[in-house]
């Protein structure tokens, strides 16, 4: 494997191929996406949108379920290798990747958490033994919660929050941890039109005012498109595609045939 320094990348992937137990879903997949980029995941049920979430966050963990394939220079991740195989269920509603954080989708609304314990619980990396986070993460919570409009839900239980506002809740954590790469499973599953709109644009202030890199999943194409960069699309005969910003709209429909005269 080469190491190299990457400059203006905040993730690098060269020759990824993905699947679960004896099956490859996916093969030779390659992209990079640089900081502050907004980035859609499209394609079909059962195409392995969240087994290649999952396999990077598992590679950026070192997990032996799954093939370390890189490393981390300069500030940027590059992972290169042939194959990563991933059988593990998240076990961790917000896993632990270092600056590689994934949300997944269905996170449970547990009653008896404020919003800010429910972030401070997603920043036990950098607690003492009482649970008491440092004055800076401290900092760095109050901004996120006022960057995504929710500052005044701080001591609310997160069981009574709408499922939007728990999906901002949920990005808060990335933002306290200053996340480099932002992974999000299905962010505006089972959200009304309203909702969906507001995380989605969330995503995208995110990515502009801090930098951080994201990669989302979503079924929601005709809206998720408008925030998104750049599409990434995994097709049903086990292809990946990756858009520029000028042909998105023929990546889609290479990903969705039916669906060609509406995208």
């Amino acid at each position: 494997m080469t190491v190299n320094r990457i400059k203006n990348t905040a993730i690098q992937v060269h020759n990824l191929s993905i699947g679960y137990g004896d099956r490859i879903l996916v093969r030779d997949i390659s992209f990079e996406i640089a900081p502050g980029e907004v980035i859609l995941l499209a394609g079909p049920n059962g195409s392995g949108k969240t087994t290649l979430l999952k396999a990077l966050t598992e590679v950026g963990r070192g997990s032996e379920n799954c093939a370390t394939l890189g490393t981390l220079e300069g500030g940027a991740h590059l992972w290169e290798g042939r194959r990563s195989l991933c059988d593990r269920r998240f076990s961790d509603p917000l896993p632990t990747s270092g600056t590689v954080i994934l949300i997944p989708t269905n996170i449970p609304k547990v009653k008896g958490f404020t919003v800010e314990g429910f972030i401070r619980t997603g920043c036990y990396a950098e607690s003492d033994w009482r649970g008491r986070i440092s004055a800076d993460a401290a900092g760095r919570l109050d901004a996120a919660l006022e960057l995504l409009g929710i500052k005044e839900l701080k001591e609310r239980d997160i069981a009574t929050l709408s499922d939007g506002e728990f999906q901002k809740a949920c990005l808060a954590v990335g933002l306290t941890r200053q996340a480099e790469v932002l992974l999000l499973d299905e962010p505006t599953a089972f959200l009304d039109v309203e909702n969906r709109i507001s995380v989605l644009q969330a995503l995208r202030d995110i990515a502009r005012k801090t930098g951080m890199a994201v990669l989302f999943s979503s079924h929601d194409i005709h809206e998720a498109v408008q925030v998104a960069d750049r599409v990434f699309a995994l097709t049903r005969d086990g292809r990946f595609i990756a858009s520029t910003q000028e042909n998105r709209p023929a990546v889609l429909r290479e990903a969705f045939p039916t669906l060609a005269e509406t995208i």
